[in-house]
């Protein structure tokens, strides 16, 4: 049977590079095509989030990008970025070292002796501020016990002397007859020069990065203060700031409180605080009681959060030289996606018992379950355990699965797989045999089940000593023999099955009989293209030659040889007919074979019957339309969760715009986005994503 192509969806999104520029953008019409046997869904997905490896025995560490480019920064300031690292294996991960080379970049906090558990990711701010103009490159590289034990990112920026006013002139409160100080940070082409003014007025003398008043009157109060700021290409002037001037001082207050902050574990969260007073003002920020060391502005950015920091409170205490003031406690919820602790355990039951999977896993606020049986929804099955109806040999082989949801995401547990135990089956019944006197008859049976099967022969209905195997030989036989017939009882560990009664016959000398091994073959399935042979043995059961007149067979596919006309089975010896099963077509093809011969009890027809079945290959077809900027490829991600982590498929970008994932499993379902990746070797945002079901 040949594959066919079924289209499912088609989503259109728009692309930005990761930069500050936005370098370059796509448009990409994610196409997704299931090339297989059966039917497939594809259905739209939620942003994805960054990439992870694949999942080894052991830990593993890769980071959510290769290179981090920023762009264009100001001499004298500085950008931040942020690079997550995943420990996507089985044990933990002890980052040992972290060296950066390049000047003016550096890991905010180190990275060194980090110790990250499996399954965790840990996010780092990576800042770079340019010391002069002009580009820098350089580099992070990560030693750690983890099985890829170096890990590196390229890092790339360039610093810029373009005139800008990287700090503004703070608005001053003083005391009359206490003079206010204002200043300016800027960069720019060559020297810079400085003009203050005051209301719109040039102050003369006041040509430097600050300013400081005369001794302040009453009628100061309320004076705006601005400063010209010119390089060797023009001028830009400041943002106004206020000068206050008060009678005596005045005590801090605050007139915005720091606000409850949410964030997902592994982001920062930023607290911030308005207040007023006398200047100075001085900040002491503060988490559930202890001190920040270097948080003293009016507003605090954690470091990457982890789960531990749920619920922590964040205080601010505003100082200035009448006296101090403490906020209100801000909270930190800290959103932690699901996770399983104790994925579900394969289970083996006897027909008609039960099963039961379970499922332990932790998150964020209420958990919700959803089990599923080789991939399709069980209704009601909605709890951290599920127990099956009654099993019957059909679910044999069964997978279960738990999709575990909180409020962040949603994760879906291995599968565990069902075996069902259930009693034996008799395939190939014993035959009646004929004899003469003084020869051994032969009985056998084919049986089929789970587990270790078990055989008891008996004769009439008693059972027969020591005859515990697949086929049984009778005793030399004499006449009283004739008429006997034996069974054969089959057990296993679901229950047992006896065979038809098959009879023997005795005949005096001077006899002709042929008896056949079979009175059917059955091939089950066979590939198209592929073949299958099985035997059938005829015995001269009698005390005279027996000569085989003609071979005849009939089914599509079906050949037979090893025995041919004119043959001559002398007394007591046997002729084997090989009967082989080359299918043309896919289905049940019915046909048989006919020995005929001198024999009493010719001729000797055997029932045929096999199924043709077509091989089914798999795969993945993904189409997507070509960047309208210049890009040097793309690459393409999985994986088998819907909104990551996913792992890229290509190992060197692809410059067509198609791709073919022939790595997919049958009952699984899959997701996919794709990026793109410009000449710098800066990769675009996800596309949006497309999934794939393989029946």
């Amino acid at each position: 049977m040949n594959a066919h192509t079924i289209l499912r969806s088609q989503s259109q999104v728009t692309l930005n590079r990761r930069a500050p520029l936005g370098f370059f953008a796509l448009t990409l019409a994610l196409l997704a095509v299931v090339s297989l046997s059966g039917c497939v869904g594809l259905t739209g997905a939620a942003t994805p989030t960054p990439k992870s490896s694949s999942s080894p025995t052991s830990g593993t560490l890769s980071a959510s990008a290769t290179n981090l480019n920023f762009g264009n920064v100001a001499v004298g300031s500085s950008s931040p970025q942020t690079l997550t690292l995943t420990n996507s294996g089985t044990a933990a991960v002890t980052i040992s070292q972290a060296s950066v080379t390049g000047a003016g970049f550096s890991i905010v906090g180190g990275m060194s002796s980090v110790s990250m558990a499996a399954g965790q990711t840990q996010a780092f701010q990576v800042q770079f501020a340019p010391k002069a103009a002009g580009s820098v490159s350089g580099s992070i590289s990560i030693a750690s016990d983890a099985t890829d034990s170096s890990l590196a990112v390229s890092l790339s920026g360039t610093g810029t002397t373009t005139l800008a006013i990287t700090a503004q002139p703070a608005n001053q409160s003083v005391v009359v007859g206490h003079t206010a100080t204002f200043s300016v940070v800027a960069t720019g082409a060559g020297a810079l020069a400085y003009q203050w003014k005051k209301s719109g007025a040039a102050i003369s003398g006041a040509t430097a990065a600050s300013y400081t008043t005369p001794p302040t009157t009453s009628s100061d109060n309320g004076a705006q203060f601005t400063v010209v700021v010119t390089d060797s290409n023009g001028n830009l002037t400041s943002n106004p700031a206020i000068l206050t001037v008060t009678a005596t001082a005045v005590a801090p207050s605050i007139t915005a409180q720091p606000a409850n902050t949410t964030v997902t574990a592994g982001q920062s969260a930023t607290f911030s605080v308005t207040a007023t007073g006398t200047a100075p003002l001085t900040y002491v920020w503060k988490k559930n009681g202890s001190v920040i060391s270097g948080a003293n502005s009016s507003s605090y950015m954690t470091p990457a959060t982890l789960a531990l920091d749920n619920n922590a409170n964040f205080i601010v205490t505003v100082n200035n030289s009448v006296s101090s003031v403490t906020s209100n406690a801000a909270t930190l919820t800290v959103s932690v996606p699901p996770s399983i602790a104790t994925q579900p355990v394969s289970r083996t039951v006897n027909v008609g018992q039960t099963a039961t999977f379970s499922v332990v896993a932790t998150g964020t606020g209420t958990l919700s379950y959803q089990w599923k049986k080789n991939g399709n929804g069980i209704g009601g099955a909605t709890s951290a355990s599920y127990t099956t109806p009654a099993a019957s040999a059909s679910d044999n082989g069964a997978q279960f699965t738990v999709t575990v949801t909180d409020q962040v995401s949603n994760v879906t547990s291995n599968a565990a797989t069902l075996t069902v135990n259930g009693p034996p089956s008799i395939i190939a019944q014993p035959v009646s045999r004929t004899v003469a006197v003084g020869q051994t008859a032969t009985f056998s049976v084919t049986a089929a089940g789970t587990g270790t099967l078990a055989y008891q022969w008996k004769r009439g209905g008693t059972p027969i000593g020591g005859a515990t195997s697949p086929s049984y030989t009778t005793p030399a036989t004499t006449t009283s023999d004739s008429g006997a017939q034996f069974t054969v009882t089959v057990t296993n560990s679901a229950g047992n099955v006896t065979s038809n009664a098959a009879t023997l016959t005795v005949n005096a000398a001077g006899t002709l009989i042929l008896n056949a091994s079979q009175t059917s073959l059955n091939f089950s399935n066979v590939n198209i293209g592929s073949n299958s042979a099985l035997p059938v043995i005829f015995t001269n059961g009698g005390n005279s030659d027996v000569t085989i007149s003609n071979v005849t067979i009939s089914g599509a596919g079906y050949t037979a040889g090893g025995v041919q006309s004119g043959q001559i089975v002398k007394a007591g010896q046997t002729a084997t007919l090989n009967v082989t099963f080359a299918p043309a077509g896919t289905g049940l093809i019915p046909g048989s074979v006919k020995v005929t011969s001198n024999a009493t009890n010719s001729p000797a027809t055997i029932a045929l019957s096999g199924t043709g079945v077509q091989t089914v290959s798999h795969s993945v077809t993904l189409t997507w339309t070509a960047s309208t900027s210049t890009v040097t490829g793309y690459n393409v991600y999985r994986s088998s969760v819907s909104g990551g982590p996913y792992t890229k498929l290509n190992s060197t970008a692809i410059a067509a715009t198609t791709y073919v994932d022939t790595t997919v499993q049958s009952g699984q379902t899959y997701f996919y986005v794709v990026t793109s990746v410009d000449s710098s070797s800066v990769e675009s945002a996800d596309s949006a994503e497309v999934s794939a079901t393989i029946p």
